[in-house]
């Protein structure tokens, strides 16, 4: 994008401004004495002559002590735009105006100040002044002294001003004089030369000096050729004083004699009298030689033609003969005379002649058309004439000439079938040739001896360059040089040597991929070399992958901390990591081996003793099975015969999933420590466990050789009775059990005796006395067992966790609702996103066309068309919009920020944006609030409510209707917002269906817009302020909406600098349609905004640079994903960085992220812009750090206007 021209005036100041430089350092002392000269008329200490700029005021020259420079804002200056204006303040002002001026000059530290502008050629460019820093009032002809010496100071400007314009003229004309092919003179009245410019030099060789005095008859002379009478026309106008051109002559020089071109202007003074003349020579020599060569050409050519062995005739554009060789007339004979000179008319004499025996009698004229029709179709037609056989072709030239060939082939006539017959055998044997070497796959030349392509497959797909250009070049023609020196190298090699040579290069296509090539080059007879290449990117690329692959493996095998190893189907082990070879204990470097070479290393059972069958083994048990195991733990013996516990996976490995296996791999990890430590814990925990009964937990203890149970008092606590109310037996704890769970209580139990179990939880009811059940948490321990194993004595504690289970129920229930909601609401943020996508460019491009289209009459209907599309985006958009609030109002997530809220001020403002809207139906409106109406409420939840009712009564309302808004105190602690149309009403059974999801009580079809979640989200949001709405209605008597708030404690209303609610998807009050804004030009000394936009859809991207394009302010540069984005940063720092969230490889707040780390970018203003329109998205992009979040479908005014505010503010520019 460029910048906006500067506008003349601006120019024209900037120019006088450097005038004005340029004179204090040329005359600095004269403009001193101006100062000086104020500062005594004035009688002040300060005095001086400043210029001012866009941005700042300095001094040309002053006396006094003072500032040299100051900021315009800062500065005292009188009214730029009234010309003549004049500045005079005193130390107590009277206006407000100069109660400002005042403290500009209370920070100057002066008291008094008196200014006149500086105007220099209908321009201001500054100010005289004078200042004293003592309170004083000024004389009266202070002023007039000032202005005096601001015309002083101007004239001066002016004039230095005009000599420098005198001395670049002057330059210019010598500049022009010597870069052009002119050299200009002047001469009196009597043809004597008294001026010559300084090209001459450069032109003839003659230094201007020495041509001063002489006549132009001396130095001239006319040639003896048709141009003499140019010499004579000199002559004429010479004594008739009048103007000449172009008169040819010749002159001698240094460089020879050289033939000129002369033009001249007679000069006459005030009283009219002759004096001379003015002008210019240019030397024709190679021109004239160029003229003359061309008439030899011609006249070669004529000769040419006329001695070819082809008849050749041209005829004009209008189909006269304009030349005819000899063997042409022979041919046309009587038939072309004086009489009969146009080719058509030739024609039909010789066809009605019977010269064409091809030509049936009466169809004279089609075969005269048929014929004339061959012109400029570049075909050549066979046709007998007389009694011979003509090949006739004509070509059509450029200006409209046709040249018409007869070339007498009847030998050749005679000879056809022969030829033919032998064409044919010939075409067949290249048809059967060319199919052989166009199967086959490879692109393929044949070379001849002396380096030459000779002939070759030029279709096919591998070849790069123009086929018909490459027959008969050298090897290597159409390469690069690199290829080219290493082709002709192997063919050389291959011719001296005899032997195939094999070579690879790479190539890069017109698309710019770069294709990897492989040549065999193959000696043939006679000096010949067959070239065949063949594309193998996809091999190399595949053969690189597949090293890289290998090579990232081998890289993560060996830094992993885990073992691995790869064993073929047979059992040999072929690859080892090294942690392998240190978890099972094996020197470092040990080579890969078979399982059965390493006996020192085995497997164990439970007992740490017995070696654990190889089928068992979980890498022999996947190879057998094709089962994976994950995580088994199973003892094993080092090869230094340590014992290690490990947690093994094993699987079998496939090249793909439908191809079989062709090895197995085992991962395993040392656990043995945290083995150790989990059986610690146990020892731990059955040594402290029973100290639980002093923390509330019963214990008891189970006898199993005598079947007495002991059971605790906390444990009969805790069911309600005392200690002497339960005996110690078994079924004391039976009884109570839960009917459901008696199952899973006696199975418990049993394990004690049948599995052998050490340790036993299980959870179970039991019944309380006073009939609810209690869930207990039952944990036993096997204390005692006899020799043989069997179980003695088994010790246990209850734990009551009912209101675990309970918390645990609600936790569960809670934890189902928030699934169900977290699962809807990213539902409707996926939906919210693809459809904003694809409305962003639909509502985008629409925009554009809709800025960009003119007034006329004739797009009246096209606009119409474009109003549509927006209305049905931005309707679209809305319900996207109210079904993403409706989801946050349902989930319970609406963030509100309470504050007191003047209903006035926020009805008044509703009102005002809802009146474009009533007017077009002719709908009043009317409000009844008292300013003392405060309510507590979140400020832009309450505008979305009020626009919402608000616009409701506008679309429902009859034609010419009202709407009419009041409140009224019905409680304490509560005001009641009443807002009641004039509408058609509705029915009872409508109301009920009211707040039904998307219900529009059979509006549907109308031309009404809406959703049918306004109300529903309305109703919601009054609620979670804490407020109710009440709607009654009645057919024909209009609807009454009654909104109940609370209010203020205190009537003080809300302060005004309260920020602003953040409204990201607030909707346009006026009208929906963009309206188109004009271009802001850049200031004159600042360049366009460079704008950074990140976004991988290239249709959005296409949107935004085409939003920006009448902008010539912004600077856009467009990057797909984030490592664009940076190298474009780097080359070029960005002074705004626009972001999408979804970016390939970084995600917008990564990139954002990195881009900081940019020198110059820590502060630049980001703004995010996406689809993602959840509340979370845009505290995300806030927390961030980004300035704001443009929602898509973008709102291309607001964006562009965002963007002009900051490149007009100029103070976001990266150091």
């Amino acid at each position: 994008m460029t910048v906006h021209a500067i506008q003349p005036e601006e120019a024209d100041r900037a120019a006088l401004l450097q005038v004005a430089q340029q004179l204090a350092l040329d005359h600095g002392e004269a403009l001193r004495a101006l100062a000086q000269l104020a500062a005594r008329a004035c009688g002040a200490p300060r005095a001086g002559i400043h210029l001012v700029d866009a941005h700042r005021v300095w001094a040309l020259t002053q006396v006094g002590p003072g500032p040299h420079q100051v900021s315009r804002a800062d500065a005292l200056l009188p009214d730029r735009d009234r010309p003549g204006s004049v500045l005079i303040l005193h130390e107590r002002p009277h206006e407000r105006d100069d109660e400002v001026k005042a403290a500009q000059m209370a920070q100057q530290g002066l008291a008094a100040w008196v200014g006149v502008q500086l105007v220099v050629e209908g321009l201001v460019l500054g100010h005289v002044c004078a200042a004293d820093t003592v309170a004083r009032t000024w004389a009266d002809d202070t002023v007039p002294a000032l202005q005096d010496i601001a015309t002083t100071a101007a004239a001066m400007i002016a004039g230095h001003h005009q000599l420098l314009r005198a001395r670049r003229n002057e330059e210019r004309v010598r500049t022009a004089g010597t870069a052009g092919s002119d050299w200009l003179w002047e001469t009196d009245a009597d043809s004597v030369l008294q001026w010559v410019s300084a090209s001459v030099k450069l032109h003839t060789g003659m230094d201007p000096a020495s041509q001063i005095g002489k006549k132009i008859s001396d130095v001239v002379f006319p040639r003896d050729d048709e141009t003499r009478a140019s010499w004579e026309r000199y002559k004429l106008a010479r004594q008739r004083h009048e103007p000449f051109q172009d008169m040819i002559v010749e002159r001698d020089t240094p460089r020879g004699r050289l033939t000129v071109c002369i033009s001249g202007t007679p000069i006459f003074d005030a009283e009219g009298t002759f004096k001379g003349y003015r002008g210019a020579s240019r030397n024709i020599t190679r021109q004239l030689e160029a003229e003359q060569a061309a008439r030899r050409a011609d006249k070669l050519l004529r000769r040419a033609i006329e001695s070819f062995y082809t008849s050749i005739m041209i005829t004009d554009p209008q189909g006269n003969v304009v030349l005819g060789n000899r063997l042409w007339r022979e041919l046309v004979g009587d038939a072309f005379d004086a009489t009969c000179t146009r080719w058509p008319d030739i024609m039909r004499r010789m066809a009605h002649a019977g010269c064409y025996p091809d030509c049936a009698p009466g169809q004279e004229d089609a075969f005269v058309a048929w014929r004339l029709g061959l012109r400029g179709t570049g075909q050549a037609a066979e046709m007998r004439f007389r009694e011979r056989w003509l090949l006739v072709r004509d070509d059509a030239l450029d200006d409209g000439c046709t040249v018409h060939f007869a070339m007498d082939i009847t030998q050749s006539r005679q000879n056809a079938d022969l030829l033919q017959q032998q064409q044919r055998a010939l075409q067949a044997t290249q048809a059967r040739l060319s199919a052989v070497l166009r199967a086959l796959p490879d692109l393929w030349f044949v070379i001849d001896a002396d380096n030459r392509y000779l002939e070759g497959h030029l279709a096919h797909p591998q070849f790069l360059g123009c086929p018909t250009e490459l027959i008969g070049r050298p090897v290597g023609t159409h390469l690069p040089d690199a290829v080219a020196d290493l082709q002709r190298n192997a063919v050389d090699r291959a011719r001296r040597t005899g032997q195939p040579q094999t070579i690879q290069y790479d190539l890069q296509t017109s698309d710019g991929a770069l294709h990897h090539h492989e040549a065999r080059l193959t000696p043939m007879p006679d000096g010949q070399v067959l070239f065949l290449s063949s594309d193998i990117t996809d091999r190399k690329l595949a053969a690189d992958k597949l090293r890289v692959s290998e090579e990232l493996y081998r890289s993560v095998a060996a830094s992993i901390r885990d073992g691995l190893l790869i064993v073929d189907l047979d059992g040999r082990v072929v690859a080892m990591n090294p942690a392998a070879t240190r978890i099972l204990g094996m020197p470092a470097g040990t080579p890969p081996l078979i399982a059965e070479d390493a006996p020192d290393f085995i497997l164990l059972q439970e007992d740490l003793f017995t070696p654990l069958p190889r089928a068992q083994w979980p890498l022999q048990e996947t190879i057998a099975t094709g089962q994976r195991i994950i995580d088994r733990v199973v003892p094993a013996r080092r090869a230094d015969h340590e014992i290690v516990w490990l947690q093994m996976s094993s699987n079998l490995l496939r090249v793909d999933p439908q191809t079989p296996p062709f090895a197995a791999m085992v991962t395993f990890r040392d656990i043995t420590k945290e083995r150790l430590a989990v059986q610690e814990l146990a020892i731990s925990e059955e040594r402290w466990k029973f100290a639980l009964e002093g923390a509330g937990d019963g214990v008891w203890d189970w006898d199993m050789l005598t079947g007495a149970v002991y059971y605790s008092t906390r444990w009969k606590h805790m069911l309600g009775y005392e200690d002497h109310e339960i005996s110690d037996t078994v079924e004391e704890l039976f009884s109570r059990v839960h009917p459901q769970d008696r199952d899973i209580v006696s199975h418990s139990t049993m394990e004690y005796v049948t599995e052998n179990t050490m340790l036993n939880e299980v959870e179970f009811r039991l019944r309380h006395r006073q009939g609810h059940y209690l869930h207990i948490l039952s944990r036993g321990r096997v204390v005692e067992r006899s020799r043989d194993g069997s179980p003695l004595r088994v010790v246990g504690t209850h734990s009551d966790i009912s209101r675990f289970k309970e918390a645990e129920e609600a936790r569960r229930a809670q934890q189902v609702a928030e699934s169900a909601s977290a699962a809807k609401s990213e539902f409707l943020s996926r939906m919210s996103h693809e459809i904003r996508t694809p409305l962003n460019a639909i509502t985008g491009f629409a925009q554009l066309l809709r800025l960009q289209m003119g007034s006329d009459v004739g797009d009246a209907g096209r606009r119409t068309y474009i109003d549509q599309i927006l209305h049905a985006g931005k309707h679209l958009s809305g319900l996207v919009n109210d079904v993403l609030d409706l989801q946050q109002v349902e989930a319970g997530v609406m963030t509100l920020r309470q504050e007191a809220v003047r209903l006035d001020e926020e009805i008044v403002q509703c009102l005002s944006m809802l009146l474009p809207m009533a007017e077009q139906r002719e709908i009043s409106m009317s409000s009844h609030i008292a300013p003392d109406d405060v309510v507590i409420v979140d400020r832009q939840r309450l505008r979305q409510v009020l626009m919402n009712i608000g616009s409701n009564a506008i679309k429902y309302n009859r034609h010419g209707g009202s709407v009419v808004v009041r409140t009224q105190r019905r409680e304490p602690l509560a005001i009641e917002l009443s807002l009641t149309d004039s509408g058609t009403g509705m029915t009872q059974e409508q109301l009920d269906r009211l707040f039904q999801p998307f219900e529009r009580l059979g509006r549907e079809t109308s031309n009404i817009e809406g959703t049918g979640l306004g109300l529903i989200i309305t109703r919601s949001l009054i609620e979670s302020m804490g407020g109710r709405m009440e709607i009654d209605s009645r057919p024909g008597h209009g609807t009454r909406v009654g909104i109940t708030l609370p209010c203020a404690t205190s009537a003080k209303a809300p302060t005004d600098d309260a920020p602003p609610a953040d409204d990201s998807r607030a909707v346009s009050t006026q009208t929906d349609l963009p309206v188109p804004i004009p271009p802001e030009s850049a200031p004159a000394s600042s360049q366009a905004l460079r704008v950074l936009y990140v976004e991988d859809n290239r249709i959005n991207a296409l949107l935004f640079a085409e939003a920006l394009r009448p902008h010539n302010q912004l600077e856009l540069d467009v990057a797909e994903d984030g490592d664009i984005a940076l190298s474009l940063a780097r080359e070029r720092l960005p002074e705004v960085l626009v972001l999408d969230a979804h970016l390939p490889g970084m995600s917008g707040f990564e990139v954002l992220e990195a881009l900081r780390q940019i020198p110059g970018l820590e502060r630049v203003p980001a703004y995010m812009c996406s689809a993602d329109a959840m509340p979370e998205d845009l505290a995300k992009a806030k927390a961030a750090g980004f300035a704001g979040y443009w929602t898509k479908p973008i709102d291309i005014v607001a964006v562009t206007t965002e963007l002009c505010r900051l490149a007009q503010r100029g103070d976001n520019a990266a150091p």
